[in-house]
């Protein structure tokens, strides 16, 4: 269940808000505020789902709030309610990020759609943000090993799919929560102390554009390589080590070699399927069956005793897994060996 705030200087209104919306049944919180600056500080310490604010208002107006919450970059949706129909106040109340304006009185039948369409935003701004996330992990993997081929694919499919839709504005507030999310993560590691130019001080007066992003990460990978003297770091060969080094015990896992190299399982299935042209799952089963294939051959090993070896827990399990890749039992496999 969501939550909204209703600020309004006149409590008759608020209440009778708050009245009409319990109706709606979709909001598991309610709260109304009579003036800009408390409900401002009550939605700074627990953001709502939803922000719906008169205009003119005592201490606080409602555009100075609206421009508030703005800047608090939150995913609350705001709606404007407004007893002055001029379009002069939903033009700036817009240039503030408000989705919808409407005019009193209002009815069940104006307000339940806007709810609606509110709720559904909220829902696809949480989506969108959990993609801008896994997306700057995998780019940040990507900067870290210098994988300059990754990079591009990475800024050409967040282009795409996630900045090319946005205003101008949304650009600059985007790429800046980027650049600062990138940077953190970067420097996180402790290794090496990430600089990042002043354009991306949010203070400044200057529209930091997609194009100015993609030119200050590629510059990223230089100073990393400049720092390691030139020498990029071999996560394939990092792989293919540790893999074989434990690749008899059954706990061996995608999420266990990718968490050794400093990599989320996503970034490292993807980086290791592109290299090999085989799954993790793939590689770790024809190298166990491999070694499989070398312990049959010799007479004196008991099946049961191979089964540990390579790492499996159970003797069916094996057998399964041994004949859908060779297309024989292990006993079957002996026998054309001539080993009774």
């Amino acid at each position: 269940m969501a939550r909204i705030c209703i600020v309004d200087d006149e409590p008759i209104i608020g209440i009778g808000l708050k009245t009409l919306i319990e109706e709606y049944k979709r909001f598991s919180e309610i709260e109304t505020f009579t003036d800009g600056e408390s409900a401002l500080s009550n939605i700074m310490a627990n953001p709502p789902d939803v922000v719906m604010t008169d205009i003119r208002m005592p201490r606080m107006d409602g555009l100075e709030l609206c421009r508030h919450i703005q800047q608090l970059k939150l995913f609350t949706k705001v709606v404007v309610l407004s007893g002055y129909g001029d379009f002069a106040y939903a033009q700036k109340c817009m240039s503030y990020g408000v989705q919808e304006y409407l005019l009193k009185p209002i009815t069940e039948i104006e307000l339940f759609p806007v709810l609606d369409k509110m709720l559904s935003m909220r829902e696809a701004a949480l989506i969108s943000f959990s993609h801008f996330e896994a997306w700057i992990d995998q780019l940040e993997e990507a900067i870290w090993i210098m994988d300059s081929v990754r990079v591009d694919e990475l800024l050409e499919d967040g282009k795409r799919e996630m900045f090319d839709r946005d205003t101008e504005f949304q650009q600059h507030l985007r790429v800046s929560d980027a650049i600062r999310l990138l940077h953190k993560k970067v420097n996180a590691r402790g290794a090496y102390r990430m600089e990042v130019k002043p354009f991306a001080d949010e203070n400044m007066d200057i529209t930091i554009t997609y194009a100015k992003f993609q030119s200050e990460i590629r510059s990223w990978i230089g100073r990393l390589s400049e720092y390691r003297n030139h020498e990029r770091i071999d996560v394939l060969e990092a792989a293919i080590q540790y893999i074989d080094e434990h690749l008899f015990e059954e706990e061996l896992s995608l999420d266990k070699v990718a968490g050794k190299l400093g990599l989320t399982p996503t970034y490292f299935s993807h980086y290791f399927k592109k290299h090999t042209n085989e799954t993790f799952v793939q590689h770790r089963m024809r190298k166990r069956i491999e070694r499989a294939k070398q312990l049959l051959a010799v007479p004196h090993y008991k099946i049961i005793d191979i089964v540990a070896e390579v790492g499996y827990e159970s003797y069916p399990h094996f057998t399964r897994v041994f004949k859908k890749a060779t297309g024989y039992s292990p006993t079957e496999y002996r026998g054309l060996l001539g080993i009774k």
